[in-house]
């Protein structure tokens, strides 16, 4: 087969429209945090007991994750040149839709298994502190439920619980079914809202930097756009202003992905899959570690970090000699050598 080529079609890199793009973006989830912050809901760390994690689960859901879609599409209309919407669900769908149906699993049970094994080397072989010790037994994964949940249960009651609970491998295996069924539903729905934004519009506007580069700026807005939640202690807890730092590193190792995906697939669609799955399957690793720290263990800190961007690297080693589906775009072709800066 031949070597994956970036599309030989050029667009202008706009960048006055890349700038409103994400004033829209960061402006919308701003509102929302600041709104937040006005309400009293100042703690979305999910260690702090008050339930406040699944609020912000709700909300990033239903309020924050649209943004770069709406973002997107203002732009789009402005611009009078098509949307992607269109392209995306039009000719050559289902084409699409079948190497999705073989790359998101894929992909998918490489992170939950990366991140799995990782954790085991990190924590319970080196020792690294903050990494977590990896459960394998029922009993433990019970203990831990609970503990959690803030519950107690008599010895009965315990037992009962204790023989319906698999163990480590089930636990993964019911965490991996989830994240499939969720990507490819409700989940891969609202990330839709993202990628359609950052694997979407602005992949199209950015292609012609090249795949590193655009992906450096891509994860880097991206991680930064999330900034309003993580300094209210979402996904770090109190690691505020450092845990700005690793989503933007997170962010760009999972945009060489997702990027990737969207090109191998031809379709926004497998990097929504992908997000949605992973969103489904993150929150096993609470069940599953203990003594962990935000900055270090998976599926955020540098664990993750580490295991997105081997699997990102695995993934396009892989795919090198794979044909992508063309990305279709509605931008007019341009020359490299007739390119404006002044204009770009």
């Amino acid at each position: 087969m031949e070597p994956v080529k970036e599309d030989a079609v050029k667009v202008r890199t706009h960048w006055g429209r890349i700038a409103v793009f994400y004033a829209i973006a960061f402006g919308w989830v701003s509102i929302i945090a600041a709104g937040l912050y006005l309400l009293g809901d100042r703690n979305l760390s999910s260690t702090d007991g008050t339930g406040m994690a699944a609020i912000a689960v709700a909300i990033l859901a239903l309020l924050y994750m649209p943004a770069p879609m709406v973002a997107a599409l203002i732009i789009e209309k402005r611009t009078g040149k098509g949307y992607l919407m269109g392209r995306t669900f039009g000719k050559g769908f289902w084409t699409s839709f079948k190497r999705i149906l073989i790359v998101a699993p894929a992909v998918l049970l490489t992170l939950l298994l990366g991140m799995t094994v990782f954790s085991y080397l990190a924590g319970n072989v080196l020792g690294i502190n903050g990494a977590g010790t990896l459960l394998f037994n029922s009993d433990d994964l019970v203990a831990n439920t609970l503990a959690l949940a803030g519950t107690s249960m008599d010895s009965d009651q315990v037992a009962a619980l204790t023989a319906r609970t698999p163990g480590l491998a089930g636990t993964l295996g019911l965490a991996f079914a989830g994240a499939l069924i969720a990507g490819f539903t409700i989940n891969g729905l609202f990330a839709l809202g993202e990628e359609y934004g950052w694997r979407g519009w602005l992949a199209d506007q950015l292609r012609p930097l090249g795949a590193v580069w655009a992906n450096l700026i891509i994860g880097a807005l991206w991680g930064l756009w999330h900034a309003p939640l993580i300094l209210m202690g979402f996904n770090y807890g109190s690691y505020r202003v450092l845990g700005v730092a690793f989503m933007m590193a997170w962010c760009i190792a999972a945009s060489f992905l997702l990027w990737r995906a969207r090109q191998v697939t031809g379709s926004v669609l497998a990097a929504a899959v992908i997000h949605g799955g992973l969103n489904g399957f993150a929150g096993v690793f609470l069940l599953v570690l203990v003594n962990t720290n935000a900055l270090v263990a998976a599926p955020m800190g540098l664990i993750g970090i580490a295991t997105v961007a081997v699997v990102a690297a695995l993934f396009w080693l892989v795919t090198a000699r794979v044909k992508p589906v063309p990305v279709p775009t509605s931008e007019p072709a341009v020359a490299p050598a007739a390119e404006d800066p002044a204009t770009t």
